[in-house]
């Protein structure tokens, strides 16, 4: 069993895959949420934190050595609900990246989806 291993750059990785948790109860505002994936992604300081550039970013990630990113939603009835207004655009950005290295998993259940 391998060990997970916590990167000073504020990012797990383990076996090639980087592991990345947006967290409800942390991500209440859409701000928190560009805040938290800027920070496990790695995302360059002059990232835009709206959808447009999100949508970019995604899409991209060629700056990410690992194969796999797998981008995970916690406590989802939760998450956004200061921003439900942005909460499907959001998700929807995130459902929609065209990067083949990217997977999106939803724990708990999600509202309207």
């Amino acid at each position: 069993m391998s060990a997970v291993v916590h990167i000073g750059e504020g990012y797990y990785a383990d076996n090639d895959t980087r592991y990345v948790f947006l967290d409800g109860g942390a991500c209440k505002k859409i701000s928190d949420c560009y805040a938290s994936l800027q920070q496990q992604l790695s995302i360059p300081a002059y990232f835009g934190r709206n959808l447009d550039a999100l949508e970019e970013v995604l899409d991209d990630l060629e700056w990410i050595k690992e194969k796999k990113i797998n981008i995970i939603i916690l406590d989802t009835p939760v998450f956004l609900q200061n921003d439900l207004a942005k909460k499907n655009a959001f998700l929807e950005v995130l459902h929609k990246a065209g990067n083949k290295k990217l997977t999106i998993v939803h724990l708990g259940k999600t509202p309207g989806r």
